[in-house]
């Protein structure tokens, strides 16, 4: 007998599961009420290898509004997941050059849009980046610096098992190792079941939270995602108190194009952020349809290293940044992806086409946006509106995407406020 559930959410990643635990509890939290359906194991994805960094800038003005309601959200996280994940509130020191004039122009009018959000965003002194280091990154005449005290810092590991811990706690049902391979739908066009590798699995609402592995899925239903992966590669070092303080603030250093956090005790961790370029947009799309394993290639064990020639080129930002920081020592890395649409931004809202379905797709930025993205499509599942009042999510619609060619949102992402 087929199994039956008020809504399913396909993919059980950090967004996901914040849809499932949202709904549920709007729902009454009953059993076989919402179910996640995951292809390998909760978290498998992208989310087991996030950077965790909870944040409110955004060069989007709603969606800083909606990361401004999350950093709230993951500070009470118990109001709407019915658990606490641990996290702590380092802030963090934003780094640009000063010399180029167009590009402080951009920085100084995202302050003033931040401070019209009522975001702590601010421009400080060198001698204020000294003293919230503790001395410990190099300062230049050539840069500017904002600071962003609001900035929150969580650990994969505690994110995953709060996944876990949240499921059980709301009567979520995870159905693991389990494949969608096609879609049931009546005549209006509305899916009334999915047919997986664990059976037919009937439903009277679907949530979209496969990020990278939307694509292949939809496009057999004529729905269109116009989603790739971009790589970045992370790494860690082990470093001593003496030279980088375990209190560093987040530093989100664009002129070295990398952000660098104290993780664990002893450990500065490092990554690369987003690209905005046009070209570099271009390439994930053009790598995305000649790659016969779409986004399978997030498991392969080839992502779970850093090659020589990476690790050199970090170790050269690390020594630009960090004077004091002697020999620095190695202590691994991998290869993760960010998500990404071709204009950068969320895929968020109701299907255009398919009045049941749901997308929420993070674009590279889903962890923290992870508990508002999660009420905003419970209410729309189970409301058909939002309780957001001043949210408007239009601008995320994927209906954005019809009629237009691809190649007009790469021209718009070239500005140098790289993961903005």
């Amino acid at each position: 007998m087929a199994k039956s559930f008020n809504t399913v959410i396909i993919g059980g990643g950090c967004l996901g599961c914040a849809c499932a635990f949202s709904i549920s509890r709007k729902l009454g939290r009953q059993p076989n009420k919402v179910a996640v359906i995951e292809k390998q194991v909760l978290g498998a994805g992208l989310s087991s290898r996030h950077s965790a960094i909870v944040r409110s800038a955004n060069a989007s003005v709603m969606a800083a509004r909606m990361a401004k309601n999350a950093v709230q959200e993951w500070k009470a996280l118990s109001t709407l997941w019915g658990v606490d994940i641990p996290f702590e509130q380092p802030g963090a020191i934003w780094i640009a050059n000063s010399h180029k004039t167009n590009g402080t122009s951009q920085w100084q009018q995202l302050k003033n849009s931040m401070q019209n959000e009522g975001i702590t965003f601010q421009m400080i002194a060198r001698k204020e980046v000294t003293d919230l280091c503790n001395d410990a990154i190099r300062v230049d005449p050539d840069e500017i610096y904002f600071h962003e005290p609001d900035v929150l810092q969580l650990d994969s590991s505690e994110i995953l098992n709060g996944l876990q811990n949240a499921a059980k706690v709301n009567q979520v049902e995870i159905m693991e190792h389990c494949q969608v391979f096609d879609f049931e739908r009546d005549n209006q066009g509305n899916i009334i079941a999915l047919l997986t590798n664990q059976g037919k699995i009937v439903c009277e609402n679907v949530v979209n939270a496969m990020g990278g592995w939307s694509p292949d899925l939809f496009a057999a239903i004529g729905i269109q995602i116009p989603v790739a992966l971009e790589p970045v590669f992370a790494a860690n070092f082990l470093v001593s108190s003496q030279e980088i303080p375990g209190a560093l603030p987040i530093i989100a250093d664009f002129v070295n194009r990398a952000y660098f956090r104290r993780w664990r005790g002893s450990i500065l961790h490092m990554h690369q952020p987003r690209s905005r370029s046009g070209n570099a947009i271009a390439r994930c799309f053009s790598k995305a349809m000649m790659n016969p394993d779409g986004a399978n290639v997030i498991y392969d064990a080839s992502s779970f290293s850093v090659n020589h020639q990476q690790l050199e080129h970090y170790l050269k930002k690390l020594e630009q940044r960090f004077p004091k920081l002697g020999k620095a020592v190695y202590a691994g890395g991998y290869q993760s992806f960010f998500d990404i649409t071709p204009d950068l931004k969320f895929i968020l809202g109701k299907d255009n086409a398919v009045a049941n379905l749901f997308h929420c797709l993070g674009a590279g930025q889903a962890l923290k946006y992870a508990p508002v993205f999660g009420e905003l499509i419970a209410e729309m599942v189970t409301k058909g509106t939002t309780r957001y009042p001043d949210i408007d999510i239009s601008e995320f619609s994927l209906a954005r995407f019809y009629d237009k060619p691809i190649s007009e949102f790469w021209e718009t992402s070239t500005d140098n406020r790289d993961s903005l």
